[in-house]
């Protein structure tokens, strides 16, 4: 019985259309379905994340572990973008005027 590989954490250009990035095998090109959602596998710097289509995060839940997942958007898939833990989780814009917005509304939510 084949076992599913761990998904391909090679950076790939990020365009703003996110797209599956599940390898089936080593050197094989990437899925590149429509991506439905973000995955973020460890919270270890540097953070890795994937894009996987419905299929590959489906195989991914049942051999895999992750820290958390969010709805795949075309934010996701922007230069500059930052995990924002939450419930529910979301990718923000990282700018500098975006994280003192961010700190101020986790402040005032103590």
């Amino acid at each position: 019985m084949a076992t599913e590989p761990f998904p391909d954490f090679t950076p790939t250009e990020r365009i703003g259309d996110p797209r599956c990035g599940s390898c089936p095998a080593p050197n094989t090109p990437p899925c590149a379905a429509p991506a439905t959602w973000h995955v973020l596998w460890t919270t270890a710097p540097p953070a890795p994340l994937s894009l996987l289509c419905d299929k590959h995060m489906a195989q991914a839940q049942r051999s895999l572990a992750y820290v958390d997942r969010h709805p795949a958007a075309v934010i996701c898939d922007i230069p500059g973008t930052g995990w924002l833990t939450g419930n529910p989780s979301r990718c923000v814009l990282t700018t500098t005027d975006d994280v003192a917005q961010l700190a101020a509304a986790t402040e005032g939510a103590r």
